[in-house]
């Protein structure tokens, strides 16, 4: 039997879609008839000094010994953004998901004990005398 070789057919691409180009961001979530108002996010702090001291305390809702996971409280958050380090609560591995991603706690019940836990966190620092110099205090709103 004779082998023949097929032409592969030339690839064509697709012509570009018409991308609408906005004047401004637009929040979806705070749109009012039909005027989209943007809102600004807080100003989020990271402070890997501070995370450390957090991941050095035994969890926050089980008490298993260190070491722990840092846990971003979810108020606040956005896509590729996260909460103020200072809002954080260090959580094992199964507290961890269990606050964060179970839907086990509904939205406001999970937000009062993530605040919760977070006042504890900053509490404990502050009374062993941890606090980093380079991080503001949390002033509660």
């Amino acid at each position: 039997m004779k082998r023949t070789s097929f032409a592969r057919p030339a690839y064509v691409r697709p012509p570009p879609s018409p991308m609408r180009r906005l004047e401004r961001p637009v929040n979806v979530w705070q749109a009012t008839d039909d005027v989209a108002v943007t809102m600004p996010k807080e100003n989020v702090r990271q402070h890997a000094g501070y995370m450390d001291l957090v991941r050095a305390m035994p969890c926050m809702h089980c008490g298993q010994a260190p070491r722990s996971q840092f846990c971003h409280s979810d108020q606040g958050k956005g896509m590729g953004i996260k909460t103020d380090c200072r809002r954080g609560w260090p959580g094992c591995a199964r507290c961890h998901d269990f606050v964060g991603s179970t839907g086990a706690l509904g939205r406001y019940e999970r937000r009062v004990l993530e605040d919760e836990y977070a006042a504890r966190t900053r509490a404990a620092i502050v009374a062993e005398w941890l606090w980093p110099g380079s991080l503001p205090m949390w002033e509660a709103a």
